[in-house]
């Protein structure tokens, strides 16, 4: 499949682009998954449909041929299950923000460039197979080239939740052309595989990486929840700062274990 492939200023928004460009009308997308993303979608006035997933991240139902599937490729460890959805469904779109090098499949996927390179404020990669004429501003803001603290993040975050769809900004897209792409991947594979060799013996989710894939960070599920917060405490008196996804799920859905169990330890 031939993609054409558009910078824009978030990955939501991407999402949003792809929305309009299909005329999807509704969606299908999991419970366990970020709350901008149903907010996103809300925004077209698309339906959703939720769905679960079982233990191993696979959707735990089956959806009709001609469905929109939105699927996730979690920490970016699920690329295995994007193949096999993409072989099975014409219109699955995959949010690769958590898998930044992955190859685009399905109808559309989409990156996010602020999540894997830090320092950056905005930007993601939108990779479709269909386009729409657009005249979409790009995006403009005070830029200061540093690492984000917690406050910080969530004020970016709220300022790209107001956003429309914008192209990416030309500070970051400059800033982006000088990332060392191989070099930010060595790193986060080695980064990885050190906390796997610590971490593998107790993490309830068996990882088998494979080598086109560069995970986001590293997902550890514990056994309860008291140990998952154990880790995160121990973590945290190590300067290592630790976000729990997500909690603003859908009030519908029942609690999983990966809401409440699940660290996802950076690794960039």
């Amino acid at each position: 499949m031939e993609y054409k492939i558009i910078k824009l200023n978030s990955a939501r928004n991407c999402l949003r682009y792809i929305i309009r460009a299909f005329e999807i009308g509704e969606i299908y997308i999991p419970y366990y998954l970020c709350s901008c993303i149903r907010h996103s979608i809300l925004k077209e006035d698309c339906k959703i449909h939720f769905y679960h997933i079982d233990e191993n991240f696979m959707p735990a139902c089956n959806f009709r041929e001609d469905d929109f599937i939105l699927y996730p490729n979690y920490w970016g460890v699920c690329s295995e299950i994007v193949e096999k959805l993409a072989l099975q469904y014409k219109n699955l779109i995959v949010d690769n923000a958590h898998s930044f090098y992955s190859e685009p499949l399905g109808i559309a996927s989409f990156t996010s460039v602020r999540k894997f390179f830090p320092k950056l404020r905005d930007g993601a990669v939108l990779y479709s197979s269909r386009v729409f004429v657009s005249d979409f501003r790009t995006d403009e803001f005070d830029y200061e080239m540093k690492e984000l603290d917690y406050n910080e993040i969530i004020k970016n975050e709220r300022r790209i939740d107001d956003s429309d769809i914008k192209i990416i900004s030309n500070c970051t897209a400059s800033l982006f052309d000088e990332v060392d792409l191989e070099n930010a991947k060595q790193k986060r594979l080695s980064n990885f595989y050190g906390w796997h060799e610590q971490l593998k013996n107790s993490n309830s989710l068996k990882i088998d990486l494979r080598k086109d894939e560069v995970p986001f960070c590293y997902p550890y599920l514990a056994k309860t929840q008291n140990d998952a917060d154990t880790l995160v405490k121990e973590l945290g008196n190590k300067g290592i700062t630790i976000y729990r996804y997500w909690e603003n799920l859908p009030e519908s859905f029942s609690e999983s274990i990966f809401q409440k169990q699940l660290v996802a330890i950076p690794i960039y």
